[in-house]
This record gives structure tokens, sequence and C-alpha cells, in this order.
């Protein structure tokens, strides 16, 4: 099962579900579901499960409209029906939904952000190294959020470049969706794909850099195009690829393996669940996004000087849940630091 929500410009937030290559529009008629959010917490998915509240509603919305999923998921124009990310708090509460990411996962991963911290600042830097060792013995994983959710966007959506940007590049990461459920138990809803985008040149300088490497304005970070729902869904090995187009030709490209079999802690994805949960529990009426760390790391000599401004990262995620893109803009600058200046 395939759910996605998008913005009808004429009636608003839409979720909806892919049949046959199309979107059947869950969001039809008086008080039906405007978000993957309140399928689960107001239509029953916190009770009897994600899949058999959608299918009720499916049941329901049998005469809805069907938008075509292939045009969907191209358009780019914000006055058509438009993507956005696949799961997000409810209209008016963004917060609703938390966003968790962790890093060094994966051996290569590790072993090039070591080498670049290296080369940054021309000491014998190991936090990575020693990381990826200490989380592989059953240490505690490195973890981070990324504070505003409403920084985080979907598919086709703008990736924003702020200007003291020294090296931005993307990583491409699976993605877990949670929620609690009545019994107030954990359940994972579904799998998606994610751009956590990062500054790594300043955080190769200075590894203490990492909240402002992953964190700025606009949009830091992105997911989608579709939720792929637990049931559906193999996380045993996902084959994920990223691209980097530039004025229409490829600039980058690298692919990997990421999913249970390749992440490198005893318990596998429980370990980090276990790191992240025990600490900071899901409140109730809450959702929560979980990027699984990358196995893709570009090097200064896979794509030198990182993403440009008008580059478009094209990512793809075996399993169905197919490609995520986004192209970047420069972060605009607001001038109000002129009122501190002494």
């Amino acid at each position: 099962m395939k759910l996605l929500q998008f913005v009808d410009p004429q009636s608003g937030a839409h979720v909806g579900l892919e049949v046959g290559g199309e979107v059947l529009d869950l969001s039809q008629g008086p008080g039906a579901p405007r978000t993957l959010f309140e399928i689960y917490y107001d239509h029953g998915g916190d009770e009897v499960g994600l899949e058999e509240a959608v299918r009720r509603l499916e049941r329901h919305a049998a005469g809805a409209r069907r938008l075509d999923l292939e045009a969907l998921q191209a358009n780019r124009d914000p006055a058509r029906p438009h993507l956005v990310k696949p799961v997000s708090g409810p209209p008016g509460e963004p917060h609703a939904l938390r966003i968790w990411l962790a890093g060094v996962t994966h051996g290569d991963s590790a072993r090039l952000r070591e080498i670049e911290a290296k080369q940054a600042t021309g000491g014998a830097v190991n936090v990575y190294e020693q990381k990826y060792r200490e989380c592989a013995a059953g240490g505690r994983p490195e973890l981070f959020s990324k504070g505003d959710p409403d920084t985080v966007v979907g598919h086709g959506q703008v990736l924003t470049r702020p200007a003291d940007t020294q090296r931005l590049v993307p990583e491409t990461e699976l993605i877990s969706v949670y929620g609690l459920n009545k019994k107030g138990l954990l359940e994972k809803l579904g799998y998606t794909g994610g751009n956590d985008a990062t500054d790594n040149g300043i955080e190769a300088t200075n590894p203490l850099n990492l909240p402002q490497a992953k964190n700025w304005a606009g949009a830091c970070a992105s997911f989608g195009p579709v939720l792929v729902t637990a049931d559906a869904y193999d996380d045993t090995s996902v084959t994920v690829s990223c691209e980097i187009l530039r004025e229409g030709k490829r600039a980058g490209f690298k692919e990997g393996q990421t999913g249970q079999g390749h992440l490198n802690m005893p318990d596998k994805l429980f370990h980090m669940e276990r790191a992240l949960f025990s600490r900071l529990p899901l409140p109730p009426r809450h959702l929560l996004v979980f990027y699984w760390g990358t196995p893709i790391v570009f090097a200064d000599k896979d794509l030198a000087g990182g993403l440009r401004v008008g580059d478009v990262v094209r990512m793809s995620f075996s399993g169905g849940i197919g490609v995520l893109e986004n192209p970047v803009v420069a972060l605009p600058e607001t001038g109000q630091l002129a009122g501190l200046k002494h």
C-alpha cells in the first residue's frame, strides 16, 4: 500500500492512496481526513492499524476523484495539484511531526567522513571512526534532530543553500515512520526515502558544527515521494542512488545499499530505536520520521565544491518508494543583522 499527500490549490491539503497508477483522493467529503496523521489518529489507525483504516476509507471513497500519479509527481506548478511530503502534522500543528536522524551507520560513510575531517583540519581527527566502532560494538548511536519540521519538504519542492555554506552535499537515506497506538505502543507505519542535505564543509572542519551543518531555514532536508506501508516493504536490503543534475547534465552519481542488513550495529534498526525512544518517548498524537543514515558520501572528487544553486538532486529507492527529486535554490538573506551592528 502506497500513501501520499498533495496540495490542491483550490481545496488545500489532501491524502491519497495509489491504486493502479492512479491516486484515489481520500479527502473527499465532509469529515474526510486531510493528512496521513488524521487517518492514523482520527480515523482508527491507532486502533485497527494504518492499513485497515485506509482500506475502510478506500471503500467509502470508491467514487472519489482519481489523479494520475505520474503527472502528479512530474508537476512543478504550484497552481496545480502537487506533491508535498507524505507525512506531516495535522493542519496548524507542524510540530506534531518529529524528525530525527542517525549518522555514521554505514562503513563507507564513516570512512569517507573521517578522511574529509582529517583533510580539513590537518589533524588526526578520529571521531567518525570512533563512533562507528562504538556503535558496532553495541554503544550509543549518533542521533540528532531537525528541529523545525517545516524546514523538511517533499518531492519536487526546493532545498535551500545558505550564503555561508562551505560544501553542501546530499545524503540518501531510508526512512521509517512511527506512531503511538491506543495501547501506548510504538508502531512502525511505513517507509519512505529521504535527503538529509548537509554542509559537510563546516562539519569536517569541526564535528561540533553538526547542528549548523544539518539545520537552516527554508528547506534543509526532504523526504518522499510516497509512504510504503510497513506490511508492504522489505527493509532487509534496499538499493539507493543519488544523481546530481547541473544545467541538465549529470554532475555526479553514486549508488549503494542500505537497509537492516547493512547497518553496523548488533540489533540493527532496533538498536537506534531503543536509544531514541527510551530517552525521548513519543508523546500521544505525534508521529516521528527517522532517517537511518546514508551509505553514499560524495567526496570532493565525486562532486567538486558540493551542490550549487540551480542543481537538481534526484534520489531513487527500491521496493516501491520511487524517485525523490529536489532543486537547489539560494536561501534568501533577510538583512536582520543590520540592527545588531555596532
